[in-house]
């Protein structure tokens, strides 16, 4: 439902022409400052962290922005399932499409559009706060924050995390919209903002949180959210009726969203950690994230889910203390809005990535910060601006100059220095490790990088670590799936097996293990794959090597089973059963 020009934003339209040359200066000053941050990751390649799953070995980018390969955007994870995207995200693999088009595989081209997608955010966040609140100067502090805090390096810098960038430039875009919309309230301008909306849903489905942020911006700056009079009450219900369309969208494509994780697998660790333990992590994630925006130190690709080990006390002083802030955020709604408007946009953009529904093994990740911030950025903007008259006139344009120069440049400091850990996988891998020395994801993939340049020794020792440290949970994966198996239900074995080897991949016979049941629950191809993995780490196993000709032989490729067979009589040549495979091959063929 559209409003009347009753309730209508009191806000300015788009500022004058007098300020256009302080923006041209803003944004001039934005992508300086990205250049000297970000330019360094031009020269970057590829991390071995998801990137060779969704960028660098993902054959699906091959089709570059043909119909083939704009077809494979808008269906994947939507009409069927595929390992080639995390969910439906059409918008993002439209980008990597076209980062293919133009530059291949080179990772250097790859970043750059990260790069520069960053930019466009920190500019559209300049635009949309100035539209909506009339204040150049502090809706430019919040933008130049938004782009320099080294909180939102991981989003720039993993080339996996190209959704969280295409998500936020368009959730920021649709506040932009919604306050030329809330302007002058019509159709279609509201149908802008629910295009723009529906763009950042394409991008990433972390956008559920829009409508309740939209809200937010009613209360302030837009102040469209009655708050004296009678019919209060109706109004309010038709602000929040008018986000109807927003609701439905945002929800449908989150629910889509969790099925898609569900079906993968990645939803499974709910049984793995209670919901009183996930709930006391979030709490200390609210916690951490706060810390963090103000000083951001120890920052790693991944922080590991404390599961049982929770530090419970400082889970219920983390609780508190939100409830406490948020009682003080509510109080201030009328006096100082900014504060009710920051901190909840931050608790409302967060909320779905808090591990309720736990995704994954992460007790929290860096780029959830990107929109989330912006929050506690207006809030501590506003409120030192509020501040400033306490300072002698004389001297409060150099004291406001100089402590916004000061934090940006600590942050910039900061960031230019986080990228750097960015630089390969082995740099990624290690500084997590430095961090936190318990990071078992850390070890893992360490392990496994250096295993890839040979440094076999070293990356068992990471391998032989992170099953130390993640030896409780292994053990009830492992006992779970094959309970599964006895009872035949090979769907639910074949996720807890994956993820055990995930952290024991060198464990050649549970990879053969999987293997054979994939290839009875006739999946052939990744069958295969789990066979050549075993074959990785015991190259003269033989068994391997007989069980991918039996799969090749179920799918008609006679001639490549008979050459694996020989090799394994060649190499063991006692084997009765490469032997027999052979004799029966050798029967049939001589059948008319």
């Amino acid at each position: 439902m559209i409003p009347s020009e009753s309730t209508t934003a009191r806000t300015a339209e788009f500022p004058a022409r007098s300020h256009r040359g302080f923006a041209v200066a803003v944004c001039l000053g934005l992508a300086l400052l990205t250049v000297l941050i970000f330019g360094q990751s031009v020269r970057y390649g590829f991390i071995s962290f998801d990137d060779d799953r969704y960028v660098n070995h993902n054959p699906a980018l091959e089709a570059g922005l043909s119909v083939r390969g704009m077809a494979w955007a808008f269906t994947t994870n939507l009409t069927k399932l595929s390992e080639t995207a995390e969910y439906w995200e059409p918008l993002t693999l439209l980008t990597r499409l076209a980062d293919y088009q133009v530059f291949g595989f080179q990772g250097g081209g790859h970043h750059l559009t990260s790069v520069l997608l960053h930019l466009a955010a920190a500019m559209a966040l300049f635009g949309a706060l100035w539209r909506l609140t009339g204040k150049c100067g502090r809706s430019a502090l919040v933008a130049a924050l938004f782009l320099v805090h080294p909180m939102h390096v991981e989003a720039v810098e993993w080339l996996s995390a190209r959704k969280d960038l295409v998500n936020g430039l368009f959730y920021i875009l649709t506040l932009w919209a919604y306050g030329w919309y809330a302007a002058r309230p019509n159709w279609r301008r509201y149908l802008v903002v629910f295009l723009a909306a529906l763009a950042a849903n394409m991008g990433k489905p972390m956008a559920v949180s829009l409508p309740f942020v939209l809200l937010l911006l009613d209360i302030w700056p837009l102040r469209r959210w009655p708050g004296e009079g009678t019919d209060r009450v109706r109004h309010a219900l038709r602000l929040v009726a008018e986000k109807a369309p927003l609701f439905l969208l945002t929800f449908g494509v989150a629910a889509l969203a969790v099925i898609v994780q569900r079906d993968i697998g990645a939803v499974d660790a709910q049984d793995m950690v209670p919901l009183p333990w996930r709930l006391g992590n979030a709490a200390l994630a609210v916690a951490t994230y706060v810390a963090k925006a103000f000083v951001p130190v120890k920052l790693s690709f991944f922080y590991p889910h404390p599961g049982r080990n929770l530090n419970v006390l400082l889970a219920v002083l983390s609780a508190l203390a939100a409830l406490l802030f948020s009682g003080f955020a509510v109080s201030q709604w009328r006096r100082r809005p900014w504060w009710t408007v920051g901190w909840f946009w931050f608790l409302v953009v967060l909320g779905p990535v808090l591990g309720l529904i736990q995704i994954g093994d992460q007790a929290m990740a860096d780029r959830y910060s990107y929109v989330s911030f912006i929050g506690l950025f207006v809030a501590v903007v506003w409120q030192a601006a509020e501040w400033g008259p306490a300072i002698p006139a004389t001297v409060r344009p150099a004291v406001s100059w100089a402590l916004s120069l000061a934090v940006l440049a600590a942050y910039s400091t900061l960031s230019f220095f986080q990228v750097q850990t960015w630089r390969s996988s082995e740099a990624v891998f290690s500084h997590g490790l430095e961090v936190d020395p318990e990071n078992y994801v850390a070890h893992y993939n360490l392990g496994a990088e250096l295993w890839e340049h040979g440094r076999r020794d070293e990356a068992m020792r990471h391998f032989h670590e992170a099953t130390r440290i993640r030896e409780p949970v292994l053990r009830a994966q492992l006992a779970a799936a094959d309970a599964a198996v006895q009872r035949g239900a090979y769907d639910q074995a074949i996720p807890r097996y994956t993820r055990v080897l995930l952290l024991m991949p060198w464990n050649s016979e549970l990879h053969q293990h999987l293997g054979s049941i994939l290839a009875l629950h006739h999946e052939p191809g990744k069958a295969l794959m789990q066979f050549d993995e075993a074959l990785k780490y015991r190259p003269e196993w033989i068994q391997p090597r007989i069980s991918i000709a039996v799969v090749l032989i179920g799918e008609g490729q006679v001639p490549k089973a008979e050459a694996i067979l020989r090799d394994a009589l060649a190499r063991e040549p006692g084997n009765h059963d490469a032997q027999a495979m052979l004799d029966m091959l050798a029967v049939k063929r001589k059948k008319p």
